[in-house]
């Protein structure tokens, strides 16, 4: 399944429901492209996430660190981290992502797994990511895989990987207990703000005023903070963010390019269509068509 469209709530948490209650993983296998604009954008989960990427170089953003990875190397990102991925310095890349509920390594939330080896390591103010590369990494290409087949006894299987997985980290001192600086935690927080702000107010007219005043900040300190949290200026991000929820009613709803404009806080048609061409190649009325031209042979 892929997931780059995928479905996320005013403060960036994604409302994907991952796995079943019984059995709480989720595989997706998602093909990032710089052409169509997909690509994971910036969200969190309560979920701890293992990413493999499959083929491709993949630029990652989790909180306020940007890096890459390679072809075959892989990612551990902790519950509650802002992140996001697209290709780097290619078209497209291919990713695996495995979504955890993390009460499926600890069992139930009293027991000595969960106080002792798992909650420790994933409640807030932890290591936001991790880095996996080797055997570790291949182990999560061999879940992946697992969870594709669904053979017999597929979900033990799963289960016991995970397993050694986290073993192996937690081992391997990959993850502490150690409690974040706090001036870090308090940028997280400042950044979710910020972003939340954005999002519940994005179809209104909205100054950096507004924005610097909401978290506290002068309009220097809050243009640079955003920037180096989000990796653009809040206007930057807010026009994409704009354009971004305009492409999900121009697939998902039959409303006009006009009231989609106006719903999705453009102040002209004209401006909106000149932005979006830019953004993504196409015209609105284009991208629309190809779209479902798209789905139609899918």
């Amino acid at each position: 399944m892929a997931l780059t469209h995928i479905k996320i709530a005013k403060d960036l948490q994604e409302l994907t429901l991952h796995g079943t209650k019984e059995f709480p993983v989720a595989l997706y296998e998602t093909v990032l492209r710089l052409d169509s604009l997909d690509f994971l954008p910036l969200h969190w989960h309560k979920e701890i996430q293992f990413v493999y990427v499959k083929s491709g170089r993949v630029e990652y953003r989790v909180g306020a660190d940007v890096f890459v990875l390679e072809e075959r190397e892989g990612l551990f990102v902790n519950a509650s981290g802002l992140h996001e991925a697209k290709p780097f310095q290619v078209e497209q890349a291919t990713i695996f992502c495995i979504n955890v509920d993390p009460l499926l390594l600890g069992g139930h939330k009293d027991s000595i797994f969960a106080t002792k080896y798992v909650l420790p390591y994933i409640t807030s103010n932890r290591l936001p990511y991790v880095k996996l590369s080797g055997q570790l990494a291949q182990k999560i290409e061999f879940v992946a895989k697992l969870l594709q087949e669904q053979a017999v006894f597929y979900e033990l299987k799963v289960w016991r990987e995970l397993i050694v997985i986290w073993e192996t980290i937690l081992s391997q001192s990959m993850l502490t207990e150690e409690i974040l600086d706090p001036a870090i935690i308090v940028q997280h927080e400042r950044a979710k703000e910020m972003l939340d702000y954005l999002h519940a107010h994005y179809q209104e007219k909205i100054s950096l005023e507004n924005l610097a005043a909401h978290v506290f900040l002068s309009r220097a300190e809050c243009s640079s903070f955003f920037k180096k949290m989000v990796g653009m200026t809040p206007f930057t991000y807010l026009l994409h963010y704009r354009l971004r929820k305009s492409m999900e009613l121009l697939r998902d709803s039959e409303q006009s390019i006009t009231t989609i404009a106006t719903t999705t806080g453009f102040s002209t048609v004209s401006y909106y269509i000149d932005k979006f061409k830019k953004y993504t190649g196409y015209s609105p009325h284009v991208y629309r068509k190809q779209f479902l031209i798209k789905n139609s042979r899918a």
